[in-house]
């Protein structure tokens, strides 16, 4: 079975998907549309298929058996649902909306159509993520601490909150999804956030300089993550967890650990960019989805943390209960 597959969104995250997807032996890539003309073009040139500028057309005109969703965070939501419409399978990269109620029809419309969807949370199917999940397995966890600083993206879109959510929503999230993954369900969130001095470097900067939450799980575990576009010249994420016996941090392609045995380290050797797409198309080819670590009605729980994150600073640090959000 050969899966007729279409881009939409072809620029920057895109491409690591096509590179992943031309090596399928199960793909056929068709059909590329973005709203810039050339860029999808040239993905058509260099992958094989057909060039649009207009998803709706390109959906009408292609026998298409599956998407891949690349665009960013506002434009979501009428191409998910004319997929939908179309019964046709979605890989979606992160976030999934700028907040739960646009992401609300969306998740209804896809479990109604029965599709396979994943979204791109690509830690979920890095080898060194799922050996500290194991590791951490039987542990009584404390303390979590995520961050994800660096400087700005270059495209427009990032630094507009109604267009990308903030930096919360559109890249710590990888951050508060990984803690999800490792540690469990949030139930509650108390943010801060601050602005002062990128709103004078760009006037329509409206989204934080840098922003913390702290949360509280399920489990019992409390934990603060950070977030800071500030530094030009310098940047960094992780996630550590703490618990009484052990301690593992997640830092770039490395796992480290300090325990009863003593310290350790291992390198990331399967990268989740190649599994997750490999696991998009076994789960259409086979029917099993058991290795979809991360579908749409997943994804709209770690949207439900960011949009909480948000809601709180917005309102002074007050306390925002997740259930709340998706109820």
């Amino acid at each position: 079975m050969s899966v007729r597959m279409g881009f939409i969104g072809t620029g920057g995250i895109a491409q690591r998907h096509l590179k992943s997807m031309r090596n399928n032996p199960d793909v056929e890539l068709v059909a590329y549309c973005d709203i810039e003309l050339p860029k999808a073009q040239q993905a058509a040139e260099e992958y094989g298929g057909r060039a649009y500028n207009d998803f709706a057309a390109m959906l009408d005109k292609e026998d298409l058996a599956a998407v891949v969703i690349c665009t960013p965070p506002f434009a979501h939501g009428d191409i998910e649902l004319a997929a939908c419409e179309r019964g046709l399978h979605m890989l979606i990269e992160k976030p999934v909306a700028l907040d739960v109620a646009m992401a609300r029809p969306i998740l209804e419309a896809i479990e109604a159509a029965g599709i396979v969807s994943l979204v791109a949370y690509k830690y979920r199917w890095d080898d060194h993520v799922h050996k500290a999940r194991e590791m951490l397995r039987d542990q009584t966890i404390g303390l979590v601490f995520g961050n994800f600083w660096g400087r700005m993206p270059g495209v427009a879109w990032w630094r507009v909150k109604a267009e990308s959510g903030g930096q919360t929503v559109e890249q710590t999230t990888h951050i508060f999804d990984m803690a999800r993954f490792m540690v469990g369900e949030v139930t509650r969130v108390q943010a801060f956030g601050t602005l002062q001095v990128m709103n004078t470097v760009y006037p329509d900067f409206d989204i934080w300089d840098a922003a913390t939450a702290n949360l509280e799980f399920a489990n019992g575990a409390v934990g603060t993550i950070s977030s800071t576009c500030l530094s030009q010249h310098w940047g960094q994420s992780s996630l550590r967890v703490i618990g009484h016996e052990l301690t593992v941090g997640i830092m770039g392609d490395t796992l480290s650990w300090a325990g009863e045995d003593g310290p350790g380290e291992y390198t990331k050797q399967v990268d989740g960019y190649v599994e997750e797409s490999r696991v998009f198309v076994d789960a259409i080819v086979t029917g099993d989805r058991a290795q979809i670590y991360s579908d749409y009605a997943d994804a709209v729980k770690t949207l439900a943390v960011t949009e909480a994150t948000n809601r709180s600073i917005e309102n002074g640090g007050a306390v925002v209960e997740i259930a709340d959000l998706l109820a």
